[in-house]
């Protein structure tokens, strides 16, 4: 009987890179067939990142052959293997956003006229044409940098489209997305994947992995770990082959707190644009969670506690003190740190150095006759970077350098300098690897067991179950669902998501 697997349309071979003497990919195999979504796994570090980079041409291997349709390929760079219709959708976007989204589109193979300049009519067509294809509809003639990141994102898959790739590798692109938005991702990824292209998926939203994956890589320390079928793991198996513990050793062990601990931070205010009451405090000791389902209020309600509106009406106390936040400059003078959910665009800047990211909200600390004192900013720099474990070359160092991992713990870093009394972290562990997140977890708790109120926001379930001592859930603008110890389940939060009681009131919300 004949073979009726799909035609295998890539296959890397022993793939060696080294930078400085350090293996970073050690002798790995990997391949994708057309039709298939083969994802790639593993924590920051692991090889991924580069062993892709192999693959589009950036950096040259060692040792190790590459073969696409069959035949030994070797590129110098990302245009040779574009040439050859690889295709890569990075997770910090290459868009131009002072550009059109036909311009972007098109950008590498300007359709022209005789006169050798651009035919504007052929672009627009051939840009409508492949976000058409995709099921987006966008005037051809916006400026990308008008668009919301979900819409960037589709732009970014259609500039990939255009280039008639076949093997197509996508990285996290769905750490700017929310929920909704990734299904409409996911729905592209079938759309392609039943057109016959290779599909390779990287990504540390575990659950995600899982749900679109034919086959599953995993990669640890540069070596391959383990490439099965996607229905042969679970979220836990898939953990314990990345960083070799279970899922149980993940978290840290809950102090929590008992109902009469003192109470560090209390809230009461009608968000806009519901009109709803929303009232909750933090107890001494423990972590407080805001689930339910995406754009329920749980984002301007936090917002609003650092002075960014979403309040018609707001009453604040810290240690029983009342506190006015009409902006984010008193909501710090009050001790109150907000870590944003996109690092990139509101959590660091790229270009300037990890020294000068950690100081940003502290620089007026170390100045004396108006003279920055530079031995002591270095100083308190270099123990932030011990504290959180920021893997760094230098202070000086520029922050887009930093991988993820050590970008996400950087933006907290810069916080946690002017020492708050209240911390509110948006998706703090989005788009890093399982061991930094591990660290972003004990460094949670270790915030808690200090006496400093802390209030998180995840999309992430088991990160809410995982975390915190007391989980409230919102609907609509309301407090449906205030969850403790072991009532903190997903078949308990996913009921309160759809509900429509308020607990505004009762004694369990505060």
């Amino acid at each position: 009987m004949a073979d009726q697997s799909p035609p295998v349309l890539l296959e890397m071979r022993g793939i060696v890179k080294s930078f400085e003497g350090t293996r970073a990919v050690d002798g790995v195999d990997f391949s994708c067939s057309r039709g298939e979504i083969h994802s790639l796994v593993g924590e920051n570090g692991a090889g991924k990142s580069t062993l892709m980079k192999v693959l589009a041409g950036i950096h040259a291997p060692d040792a190790g052959k590459i073969y696409l349709r069959g035949k030994e390929c070797r590129f110098g760079s990302y245009s040779e293997a574009r040439d050859a219709r690889i295709g890569i959708v990075y997770q910090e976007l290459s868009l131009l956003p002072e550009l059109t989204v036909a311009e972007n589109i098109v950008m590498g193979a300007w359709p022209g006229t005789a006169g050798g300049l651009l035919d504007w009519n052929r672009a627009r067509a051939v840009s409508t044409s492949i976000l058409k294809g995709i099921g987006v509809e966008i005037d051809p003639y916006t400026l990308v940098g008008s668009l919301p990141m979900a819409l960037r994102q589709m732009v970014e898959i259609g500039k990939v489209l255009s280039q008639e790739s076949e093997l197509i590798v996508f990285d996290e692109p769905t750490a700017p997305l929310s929920r909704d938005e990734v299904g409409i991702l996911f729905d592209i990824l079938r759309d392609l994947k039943r057109r016959g292209k290779g599909i390779i998926f990287i990504s540390h939203r575990l659950d995600e992995v899982l749900a679109i994956s034919d086959r599953i890589t995993v990669m640890k320390d540069g070596k391959l770990v383990v490439t099965d079928s996607a229905a042969s793991f679970s979220e836990e198996t898939l953990i314990t082959a990345m960083v070799g513990r279970k899922v149980s050793e993940i978290f840290p062990v809950k102090s929590g707190s008992s109902t009469d601990a003192q109470v560090l931070f209390s809230f009461d205010g009608v968000l806009e644009p519901s009109r709803t009451r929303v009232a909750f405090s933090v107890r001494k000791g423990e972590v407080l969670g805001f689930g339910g389902l995406q754009g329920q209020g749980q984002l301007e309600l936090l917002q609003a506690i650092f002075g960014l509106g979403g309040c018609e009406s707001l009453s604040l106390k810290i240690g029983g003190r009342p506190v006015a936040v009409r902006n984010p400059i008193l909501a710090m003078r009050n001790g109150i740190a907000l870590v944003p959910e996109n690092r990139n665009e509101e959590g660091v800047f790229p270009i300037l150095s990890v020294l000068e990211n950690l100081c940003a909200s502290t620089v007026d600390h170390r100045k004396r006759f108006g003279f920055i004192r530079r031995a002591e900013e270095s100083r308190v720099v270099r123990e932030m970077v011990d504290r959180l474990s920021i893997r760094i070359a230098s202070q000086r160092q520029p922050a887009r350098s930093l991988s993820g991992g050590n970008m996400q713990k950087l933006v907290i870093g810069k916080w946690l300098m002017f020492d708050p009394r209240v911390v509110i972290l948006l998706e703090p562990t989005k788009g890093v690897d399982v061991a930094t997140k591990q660290q972003i977890y004990k460094l949670i708790r270790d915030l808690a067991e200090r006496g400093v109120a802390v209030m998180v926001k995840t999309s992430d379930m088991l990160e809410l179950i995982g975390v915190c001592d007391r989980v409230l859930v919102m609907n609509q603008g309301l407090l449906t669902g205030c969850l403790e110890g072991p009532a903190i389940t997903e078949e308990n939060i996913m009921k309160a998501s759809v509900s429509s009681r308020d607990l505004v009131g009762a004694e369990e919300c505060v």
